[in-house]
């Protein structure tokens, strides 16, 4: 037999953010909590509002899954003394797993027969287990931020004020916090009415809903769709939910009932900027702005109540007056904003810190001087260095303007739009863009003199929280660090720029006055592990991306790292490249012996001397290599100069049949000193371009790591 069953934890309000990943966590802690006990079940699904989170799972068996537990002990030889008396290690390892010496079984294994101890364990009820399983679940819900409010001192988000735990009709008996679990859940909070007993928990989303509320977020999200498209027909607007995505989302989270409503604002404020409108009324009121087909913004917006009310006027009224004001106070700012030029504010950063006792002002400065620096190596014209040296220097500005500071979330933009009444319009755009990419996969700077400001910027901010130590580390980031370095490198691939981090991070840090080569290399590491990331979520291979990187340790170009690694994934699916792999690891291998056993020193210096004269290679298979090698190096060195690294690559495939016939016919580690050193150059020869692109040794399949040589006959 199977029951349903319910667990709510109900909570005062939870800030809408929490929402959404408590109940990704609650789904997957509550699959394996159930799982780990043995308890089958059929669905499991998570439910949630700002002041409740649940799980309503289905079928879920009456009782834990059987059990064999089997652990081996000693061999059978060991067990028992001449006399057939018991040893001490037989005695030992029964009295450890708790059986008799008589219960012993033998298990034969690789390792000959071993006596094995075997405990069935019956599995329990659920009735018994959920008592201390739900609770655990509800402990293990991780949050960003966590309250203490009762005498145990139960952390959690928000106080729990009530607990539903029901399995089947019966109520899953357990104390959290203070408050007992039964089968009593709340309906939406202003309208009352007292607790809501529930029968059983397919009952719970019905019995909800007679209460105002409703437990499904995405029904909720749909259910505000349907009610926004439907509030704007009648004054022949539209809300494009696709760009306000983020804001549903949150609004979902914010209400348990969700009622549209449609509101006005004086058509006078449509002078405002469309951005201030927009931001004005979706940070600060969580209202969605409506427009005409054409895209144009109406004055008009829709906002979202939590429950209905007799008099939807009164709510209406609030609305719009909350938001007139609001307005009224942009308006304010606008204007005074617009009395002083852009460029006049910007000594006024100095009161602003970045890195204290740093401030924004100096950042700029480096800024400049960074671009300038970074600019110069990419050769651009001249009118580029001067258009980011501008964006550079305004780039900061509307920082301590009054309209950034109420909404901060429009720097940058309100810097384009300040600027745009005394600049050119390259420069106020280049102010914008210069913050770009905001995400990871934000839109880039579509100028090139803002593109070299945002690189400047990025890289500033990475060397300066570099030097002060504020590296992120697990999943903590405070300072945006890894978004700016993904930003950072996602431009230089867009605008095909080559650009060496080393350098650059060291130019970068010797502007706040500090040379540390040991944080450069820091820097660049960090640099190395966003890259890697980047490439593998667009589908490059781990091992091909190691291989890459692995080779070129003073390479420090993300431009070459991409080519090689194209050029690596390209050639993978050649039929020829499997097996010139396994060569490859083949020979790094014995190299790395001949290395170990002092036959040469350093296989680079053997690669890069001359090879004897043909005459020295009797064997007929070291002939065909020594004349691949020679051929190889005429057809690939002017491709690797070139960083062609593709063509380079489909030359050197061409090593797989002459290496392959030299590894069969030849045995390198010859007992003469001078056959073996002269077979060792061709092997130290055949690596040295591959190590141009990419170390093979690193890809998967092939020959293992420790693979020795094997002696012909």
């Amino acid at each position: 037999m199977t029951k349903d069953l319910l667990l709510e934890i109900g909570v005062e309000e939870l800030p809408a953010r929490f929402v959404p990943p408590a109940l990704e966590a609650l789904k997957s802690l509550g699959e394996n909590a159930l799982k780990n006990a043995g308890l089958s079940f059929k669905s499991l699904r998570p439910l949630g509002t700002p002041r409740r989170l649940v799980l309503l799972v289905e079928g879920l068996a009456a009782k834990a899954e059987d059990r064999v537990h089997e652990n081996l002990g000693p061999g059978v030889a060991q067990a028992k003394d001449k006399e057939g008396n018991w040893t001490p290690a037989a005695q030992g390892f029964a009295r450890s797993q708790g059986v008799a010496l008589e219960s012993l079984e033998v298990r034969e294994t690789e390792r000959g027969p071993r006596l094995a101890a075997v405990r069935r364990e019956v599995g329990l009820p659920a009735e018994k287990i959920l008592p201390d399983l739900l609770p655990s679940l509800v402990k293990a819900i991780p949050f960003p931020k966590n309250m203490v409010w009762e005498e145990s001192h139960f952390s959690f988000a928000r106080p729990i004020r009530w607990l539903v735990a029901l399995y089947g009709s019966k109520v899953v008996p357990f104390t959290l916090a203070g408050v007992r679990s039964g089968n009593k859940t709340r309906g939406l909070r202003v309208h009352g009415k007292g607790p809501v007993p529930l029968e059983s928990p397919g009952r719970y989303l019905s019995r909800l809903k007679d209460r105002l509320v409703i437990a499904d977020p995405a029904e909720r999200r749909a259910l505000i769709e349907r009610q926004i498209h439907q509030a704007v027909k009648p004054v022949k607007g539209r809300v494009p939910l696709e760009t306000f995505a983020d804001l549903l989302d949150e609004v979902t989270n914010l209400v348990e009932h969700p009622v549209g409503i449609v509101g006005s604002f004086d058509p006078k404020r449509l002078e405002l900027p469309v951005e201030v409108l927009v931001t004005s009324m979706k940070k600060h009121q969580k209202y969605f702005p409506v427009f005409d087909d054409d895209g144009k913004l109406l004055p008009k917006f829709v906002g979202i109540r939590n429950g209905i009310s007799e008099d939807q006027t009164v709510v209406r009224e609030g609305y719009e007056r909350v938001l007139a004001a609001r307005l009224a106070d942009a308006a304010f700012f606008f204007k005074e904003d617009r009395r002083m030029p852009l460029a006049d504010r910007v000594q006024e950063l100095t009161g602003i810190a970045f890195l204290a006792p740093l401030t924004v002002f100096d950042k700029t400065e480096r800024v400049r001087k960074l671009a300038k620096h970074l600019g110069e190596s990419l050769k651009p014209e001249e009118t580029l260095l001067v258009e980011a040296d501008r964006i550079a220097l305004l780039s900061k500005a509307d920082l301590v303007t009054a309209m950034v500071g109420e909404f901060p979330e429009l720097q940058g933009v309100m810097g384009r739009i300040y600027a745009s009444a005394t600049e050119t319009a390259s420069v106020a755009q280049g102010i914008e863009e210069h913050y770009w990419p905001l995400t990871a996969d934000g839109p880039l700077p579509r100028l090139p003199a803002a593109a070299l400001v945002s690189i400047a910027d990025k890289l500033d901010s990475l060397a300066g929280n570099f030097l002060a130590e504020n590296i992120p580390s697990g999943s903590q980031d405070p300072y945006g660090l890894r978004r700016s370095s993904v930003g950072l490198l996602r431009i230089l691939k867009d605008r095909g720029w080559s650009l060496n981090l080393g350098d650059a991070g060291n130019f970068a840090m010797t502007c706040y006055g500090n040379d540390n080569p040991l944080k450069v290399n820091k820097l660049g590491e960090f640099m190395r592990q966003r890259w890697s990331a980047l490439q593998e979520a667009a589908g490059f291979r781990v091992d091909a991306i190691r291989a890459v990187l692995v080779s070129c340790p003073n390479c420090h170009d993300p431009l070459e790292w991409e080519g090689r690694l194209r050029a690596v994934a390209d050639v993978l699916p050649h039929p020829d490249f499997g097996p010139l792999v396994e060569a490859f690891k083949r020979a790094s291998n014995i190299l790395k012996q001949a290395e170990e056993k002092k036959f040469i020193s350093d296989w680079r210096r053997l690669a890069a001397a001359d090879l004897e004269p043909e005459s020295n290679y009797p064997h007929e298979a070291e002939k065909i290599l020594y004349r691949s090698i020679r051929e190889a190096q005429f057809g690939v060195e002017p491709f690797l100069k070139e960083k062609k690294f593709s063509e380079a690559l489909r030359v050197l495939v061409r090593f797989r049949e002459p290496v392959g016939r030299f590894f069969k016919e030849v045995m390198v580690m010859d007992p003469d000193e001078r056959t073996r050193t002269n077979r060792l150059a061709l092997l130290a020869k055949v690596q040295a371009p591959f190590w141009g692109i990419a170390d093979l040794s690193q890809l998967q399949g092939g020959a293992p790591a420790g693979e020795k040589e094997a002696p012909k006959k």
